[in-house]
């Protein structure tokens, strides 16, 4: 054996251990990094499927209502708790913000906005102090059933959540959840995602209009949602270095084993040509 061979069969040697150690170093990750995020909650996309007609809340005034009777045209949709002391003032912040730069007019494009409380001890007579201070917060005038208020009970609320993938659990007092809002069509299908606490007044003019003609958008900001997570102590979206790192491990060690496959039956087909000489 020359001694080109012995270096070779010594580097092959080496890739094969490296290898088998980043697969054992992946497999003994996942379980850590579950662990690290077992806290994390976050939307699970359900675009193109319907949100139940039959879904029973309260309005502002104590009123039952049927969601059927009142998704009639693009609807923002926003899942709060009214004494959140997390990321539910800021979101309703924002969209009163973006509402009130925005070009948008109700009489003139019609659409909603729909804050919905997941905490079933919610009253109406909190959803409508909820109404009263957010439209004040606009900065301008608009139809007061521009944006509604609702609470309902627990099974109502579950049904409503599971529709639009939001997911959210208690931490002692409180709940830990996402923040960002889901468009509806008018025939209650769900259209688009927007993530986050910021968004622009032209998200909201694209989604109402895309919601208008039924049209299902990808979320474009889906990449950020999934490497930043929400951090319940810090009441704050956080980069998350366990799933991202996992993530390009898993990646490189696809590219990899393809370019050892790839260059493996490269060699052995120039082995299979047979010598002209």
């Amino acid at each position: 054996m020359t001694c080109g061979e012995v270096v070779k069969k010594m580097m092959w040697k080496m890739i094969k251990q490296t290898t088998v150690a980043m697969v054992m170093a992946i497999f003994f990750a996942v379980p850590v990094a579950a662990q690290l995020n077992e806290d994390v909650v976050e939307f699970t996309e359900h675009l193109g499927e319907f949100v139940p007609g039959d879904i029973t809340l309260r309005d502002e005034n104590g009123e039952l209502v049927v969601l059927s009777d009142f998704v009639d045209r693009p609807t923002i949709v926003s899942m709060v708790y009214f004494e959140c002391p997390g990321i539910c003032t800021p979101l309703l912040n924002e969209v009163a913000d973006i509402l009130g730069k925005s070009n948008l007019d109700p009489d003139k494009q019609p659409f909603q906005l729909l804050s919905v409380s997941f905490e079933p001890k919610d009253t109406p007579k909190m959803a409508r102090q909820k109404q009263e201070n957010y439209l004040k917060l606009v900065g301008r005038e608009l139809p007061e059933n521009t944006w509604r208020f609702f609470t309902g009970d627990q099974e109502n609320i579950d049904k409503m959540t599971a529709a639009l993938g939001f997911a959210y659990k208690r931490a002692g007092k409180e709940y830990t959840h996402p923040g960002g809002l889901v468009i509806l069509s008018p025939d209650r299908k769900i259209v688009r995602y927007l993530y986050g606490l910021q968004f622009l007044p032209f998200d909201f003019q694209m989604g109402v209009y895309e919601a208008s003609t039924g049209t299902v958008r990808p979320t474009t900001a889906r990449l950020l949602n999934f490497c930043f997570s929400y951090d319940p102590v810090g009441r704050t979206y956080v980069f998350n270095l366990a799933r991202v790192i996992g993530t390009v491990m898993i990646i490189s060690i696809v590219f990899f084993i393809g370019f050892l496959v790839f260059t493996t039956r490269g060699k052995r087909g120039r082995k299979a040509v047979p010598d002209g000489s």
